[in-house]
């Protein structure tokens, strides 16, 4: 049994979570306190587990005589979908791969510094290179929303306003992954209607991979989680250079195809929320 926690846990399947998934494949189905009963994991806490493999697609949930049961998504379907995810990721890391080594060559055997990279770490700097963005952005603007915000979506949404009455193209992909309650998955959606109301176009995806903005197929803004923690990180770098620009733009509409609109998400939001 170790084996096989240690084995999912390779593939980013945190210990406790693979462990109540592996005891969830004992049998057709669990309760929360039953579950608490086989592993190691506290009865408080296996509550916030089993929400994590619902939303991770590796477990179920249903009502039986009024009482929640859980049961495991069938190995296939969870290494499938595994599969899936470390695709995605890998293509973005394939992208990224090539631009860099092009940067990279680029500034081979010449002594000029790389001044048209900059790396931000202060969350104020941050906020105002983001201002500096949408205020000089005169086409197109492409956008991954992930937390950490250094706006708040309903703050932003002002500077937004006037960025679309240029007739700038605002495209927006959110993800929902961190929602926990019916009061965030509310605020959520209030806000997503705000900023398409003003004229934003918009796609929602479960999660992204890193914080990303392109504008005018020449800037860009990106930031990825702390490879050590794999916590989301506000440290953010700027990249003007328009062949990089144009490669993160074909990533952000492989992104955008796979999307669901607003009105998509608010039809099947209890599919897609599991609360």
């Amino acid at each position: 049994m170790q084996d096989l926690i240690e084995k999912l846990q390779l593939l980013d399947v945190p210990r406790r979570e693979a462990e109540v998934y592996l005891a969830l494949l004992q049998k057709n189905e669990f309760t929360a306190p039953e579950i608490a009963e086989i592993t190691s994991v506290s009865r408080t806490k296996t509550y916030e587990i089993l929400q994590n493999l619902v939303k991770k697609g590796l477990a179920g949930q249903s009502y039986k005589n009024g009482i929640k049961v859980f049961n495991s998504i069938s190995p296939d379907i969870v290494m499938k979908n595994i599969s899936t995810e470390y695709d995605r990721k890998k293509f973005v890391a394939d992208k990224l791969q090539e631009e860099l080594m092009k940067l990279k060559a680029a500034q081979a055997g010449t002594s000029d510094s790389l001044d048209y990279i900059e790396i931000l770490t202060e969350r104020e700097q941050i906020r105002e290179r983001w201002l500096t963005i949408q205020n000089s952005t005169k086409k197109e603007l492409l956008l991954f929303s992930k937390s950490p915000y250094s706006f708040s979506l309903e703050e932003n949404l002002d500077y937004e306003k006037a960025l679309l009455q240029r007739n700038v193209d605002f495209k927006c992909i959110y993800e929902y992954c961190d929602i926990k309650s019916e009061k965030e998955r509310d605020l959520f959606i209030t806000t997503l209607e705000k900023y398409e109301e003003i004229g934003e176009e918009i796609k929602i995806v479960d999660n992204l991979t890193m914080k990303l903005c392109v504008s005018d197929s020449t800037i860009t803004m990106l930031a990825l989680n702390d490879r050590v923690s794999l916590k989301p990180s506000i440290t953010s770098m700027f990249v003007n250079h328009p062949s990089y620009a144009v490669s993160l733009r074909m990533v952000f509409f492989t992104f955008w195809s796979n999307g669901l609109t607003l009105g998509e998400f608010k039809n099947n939001v209890s599919r897609y929320i599991q609360l």
